[in-house]
């Protein structure tokens, strides 16, 4: 998706020109609950001379498992890093290499109850491990390697040997598919959909190709259960969303619990469109005077090609994020507009109502939460990625100092 830095460039005049009020750029979740704040109490990786385990090439991934210790996965790399609670080094897991436990490097990771599982790419195959890091075994995947568009598919360990699979799309041209999202076993074709999503949401020109970029979120959006014990999925209506719909679905494909959060409607100016389409265009000039070149069909006019190509809606995405807590709870990060960085997350509790809000910093995303603790990542002046952790509390806590958890006033502990 665009930077929001590179879309503030685009639509700083022509919002300008527009003459936005304040107050159609307020929160988009519709919700009168308490505002919390995220305080910073460690920082890894930002500094001259860090650790090999610590230099951060890109942003890494996080994830916490049910200790409180945090997995580590930067970039392509063929190994993930361990962390105590406090950031300490514990150990790292897998290697290069094609033998037991090792990965041409690593695509996904996540948790089947207690065990760790890491997938390989380009194949699929997923490598599990105890917690203590002790290789298990390896579970071969059958399905062609996604090294192209029309192989992309997603195939990901649940609990109890259930999986959660997303399949290819398949060869249909420069058209996009709604492919199901479904579980099923590991061991068979047996498969219960959840919902259906487009196999595609980046910029597709025909005769040209696809591009890594898009400008907004297309729903729906997924996260795995924390232990793997199931899928939960954020939807709403692309064209007109005046709410965002939650599912949690067992890793049996049963739906066990459903809530709404009503949503504001905010308008893409025109202008932001036109924006938009124009770096759609500059993205896809060269490739297409290159496909024109060689004598491939290329379209005829390229901004209707743009177009056609670029899921625009009509209104912003509600939300563009979501993370899910080992407690149930569901993290919702409301899509920030071009001209001013908002950060707000949604916190819903296990029974789905609204709990608190919470801004991440700008420059900084939230990337798992364990209690009243969040893991997060930013760059630094250098442009140099680190990982930072906050703490939960009341606003104004943080400059008079934590005395108190605010997990204790919430009715949730770290873990």
């Amino acid at each position: 998706m665009i930077t929001r830095q590179r879309l503030l460039n685009l639509a700083t005049p022509v919002l300008a020109a527009a003459a936005l009020f304040r107050g159609e750029l307020a929160s988009q979740l519709v919700t009168e609950v308490e505002t919390m704040e995220a305080c910073e109490v460690l920082r890894l990786g930002d500094g001259v001379d860090v650790p090999e385990w610590l230099a951060f090439v890109s942003a890494p991934s996080l994830m916490l498992d049910a200790a409180g210790r945090v997995y580590v996965r930067a970039g392509q790399v063929a190994s993930i890093t361990v962390l105590a609670a406090d950031g300490s080094f514990v150990r790292t897991i897998g290697g290069k290499g094609e033998g037991p436990g090792e990965f041409v490097f690593i695509r996904d990771m996540g948790f089947a109850g207690d065990t760790l599982w890491l997938q390989n790419w380009p194949a699929l195959h997923n490598s599990y491990f105890d917690s203590a890091g002790t290789y298990l075994k390896t579970e071969t995947d059958r399905g062609p390697p996604p090294v192209m568009p029309s192989l992309w598919r997603t195939s990901v360990p649940l609990a109890g040997g259930r999986g959660f699979y997303i399949p290819a799309g398949g060869s249909h041209g420069q058209a996009r598919v709604r492919v199901p999202m479904t579980v099923g076993t590991r061991s068979d074709e047996s498969r219960d959909t959840l919902a259906f999503k487009f196999d595609i949401t980046d910029m597709r020109i025909a005769g040209v190709g696809l591009f890594n970029y898009s400008a907004t979120t297309t729903p729906p959006i997924h996260r795995i259960d924390p232990e793997g014990n199931g899928v939960v999925i954020a939807d709403w209506v692309a064209d007109r969303p005046e709410s965002v719909t939650v599912r949690h679905f067992d890793e049996h494909g049963r739906l066990v619990r459903e809530h709404s959060i009503g949503a504001e409607l905010r308008p893409i100016p025109s202008g932001v469109k036109r924006e938009l389409i124009s770096e759609g265009m500059r993205k896809a000039e060269g490739p297409m005077e290159s496909s024109r070149q060689r004598g491939e069909q290329v379209p005829g006019n390229l901004r209707a090609a743009v177009e056609d190509g670029l899921l625009l809606p009509d209104h912003h995405a509600p939300i563009q994020g979501m993370l899910v807590t080992r407690t149930g709870r569901v993290w919702l990060r409301e899509t920030s507009t071009p001209d001013i960085y908002e950060g707000q997350w949604v916190v819903l509790r296990p029974d789905g109502e609204p709990e608190f809000r919470v801004s991440a910093p700008e420059g900084v995303e939230f990337r798992a939460i364990g209690g009243s603790r969040i893991w997060a990542t930013g760059t630094n002046d250098l442009d140099v990625p680190f990982i930072v952790v906050y703490e939960l509390v009341r606003p104004g806590e943080c400059s008079r100092g934590l005395s108190e958890p605010v997990g204790v006033h919430l009715g949730f502990a770290l873990s």
